[in-house]
């Protein structure tokens, strides 16, 4: 891979005479498109392409949210091409090779700046409730102190489906919250937590949490 400071391509995208020119951040980069692909039909390669695909499934569930624009901006935080090859990256680990979730606790569904509260953890609670606590700071300012409880729920019926739990009014400096969750057909819930600022512009790193529900009814 080489950097691309000036020319015709500075700013280009796509194929060019067997490299693919992209852009990281703000800077262009070229690199070689291999000539000869020998595991292209080995089932090594068969395996990464359905571990790829259930990524790139669940990121379609996100991507007309606000979810997707935490993605965006880590990745131009961290000058990565996309929120999109963020995604795909950072997730990929946590699907088996059969396209199902082998660890919902290796999915991340927010990244961000913004932190997480000390000692944020669940506490004991009936079936379909997530009750969590965590240390509110009294040192924060005003505006960090309203940053707002948010969860991205996929329910263990639904795998590919994530449902946003946001307008909770639980705030940081409260220190506590109980969500209710249910749905008719899920047995389970895999809940992950994070605070968004008042703007819907901030987050921080989600946090994951299995709730189990009341049952199939």
């Amino acid at each position: 891979m080489v950097e691309i400071k000036s020319g015709a391509l500075k700013d280009a995208k796509g194929k060019y005479k067997g490299m693919v020119i992209f852009q990281k951040g703000k800077k262009t980069f070229g690199r070689a498109l291999p000539s000869y692909d020998g595991n292209a039909g080995s089932p090594t390669r068969a395996a990464q392409n359905a571990r790829l695909a259930a990524v790139v499934t669940l990121y379609q569930s996100i991507k007309e949210t606000y979810l997707c624009h935490a993605w965006r901006m880590e990745a131009t935080r961290k000058e990565i091409s996309s929120g999109y090859n963020l995604f795909i990256s950072t997730n990929l680990q946590a699907y088996s090779t059969d396209c199902t979730v082998g660890d919902f606790q290796l999915l991340h569904l927010t990244r961000g700046v913004l932190q997480t509260p000390f000692q944020l953890r669940r506490q004991e609670a009936p079936a379909g409730t997530l009750s969590l606590t965590w240390e509110p700071a009294p040192w924060s300012n005003y505006r960090r102190n309203r940053d707002e409880l948010a969860l991205a729920v996929i329910y263990d019926h639904e795998p590919f489906r994530v449902e946003i739990i946001d307008h909770t009014g639980i705030t940081r400096e409260d220190g506590t919250a109980a969500i209710t969750l249910e749905h008719p057909l899920a047995r389970e819930a895999h809940v992950y937590a994070f605070f968004v600022n008042t703007t819907r512009d901030g987050f921080s790193n989600s946090t994951y949490f299995n709730v189990p529900l009341r049952g199939v009814y």
